[in-house]
This record gives C-alpha cells, sequence and structure tokens, in this order.
C-alpha cells in the first residue's frame, strides 16, 4: 500500500502580482448584439440594427477598459 503525502503549494518566487481584469458588462453586451443580430437575420433587418449596435458598443466598452486597465498595470510595474 502506497503512502500519500500532502503537499503544500509553493508561495511565489516573484514580487509580480496577478493582474485580473476589471469587472464589466462588456462581455454580456457583446453577446447580447450577437444573439440579436442573429434572430435579425430570421425575423427582420431591425433585429440587425440593434444587434450591431449593441455588439459594436459592447466591442468599445470592453476594449477601452482594457486600455485602462492596460494603462494603470503600467503604472504599477505590471507591464514594461
Amino acid at each position: 500500500m502506497a503512502e500519500h503525502h500532502r503537499t503544500e503549494p509553493l508561495p511565489p518566487t516573484h514580487e509580480e502580482e496577478i493582474h485580473l481584469p476589471s469587472p464589466t458588462l462588456a462581455p454580456a453586451t457583446v453577446g447580447l448584439g450577437v444573439m440579436l443580430l442573429t434572430f435579425g437575420i430570421l425575423f427582420g433587418v431591425a433585429l440587425v440594427v440593434v444587434g450591431a449596435l449593441f455588439m459594436i458598443l459592447g466591442l468599445a466598452v470592453w476594449l477601452i477598459n482594457d486600455a485602462r486597465d492596460f494603462e494603470k498595470a503600467g503604472e504599477h510595474g505590471g507591464h514594461h
């Protein structure tokens, strides 16, 4: 019968902290836009237009937030 040894995780060897993106509704907005765009193909041009607007708005907000987070991380030494 083999013995199982419990090992503790090793602490990080460097001082960089893990970067997590800030919470946002942008991915859900893009998803809603894609869904409306798809339904618009079946049910009419109006939904295609509304879906495209939601998708573009969501992508714009997502990219702007990501750029701001990148700038903040650069200020704190996270990105060189």
